[in-house]
């Protein structure tokens, strides 16, 4: 339990951080590749939080984002299309390593905000989850 609340608060950290340059428009490029980078950080906390309790209170042993967010909507913590939104997440966050194609840059950054909006649903979820118990 001790490290469900770890993870949870890790994965709240971070989006805290994301929020804070989520949906600003004006943002320099190294300040766009400083968000970018949140969103990545801030995504794998939250799959990994969701592993860590899918693990411990439904008994679903996962080892990637994609099973994570198949789970999550399987037992409800996540919507259809918040699952669809979370699945290209993930697809963004592989993309990032090609951040030196200027276009890949531009396309995250220009869905930060919905999807901080997204990974903050998936979140309070998963904390409700983690509160029932």
């Amino acid at each position: 339990m001790a490290r469900l609340t770890e993870r949870l608060a890790e994965a709240t950290a971070a989006l805290a951080t994301l929020d804070e340059l989520a949906g600003r428009n004006d943002l320099s490029v190294v300040e766009r590749d400083g968000a970018i980078l949140r969103l990545v950080y801030t995504f794998e906390a939250i799959w990994k939080a969701a592993a860590l309790l899918l693990e411990e209170r439904e008994r679903i042993a996962i080892g990637s984002p994609g099973a994570a967010i198949r789970s999550s909507r399987q037992v409800g913590w996540l919507s259809d299309e918040d699952a669809e939104a979370a699945l290209k997440i993930a697809q963004e966050r592989n993309l990032t390593v090609h951040m030196y194609r200027q276009g890949i840059g531009e396309a995250v950054a220009s869905h930060l905000a919905d999807h901080a909006v997204v990974l903050r649903r998936w979140l309070e979820a998963l904390q409700r989850r983690a509160a029932a118990e």
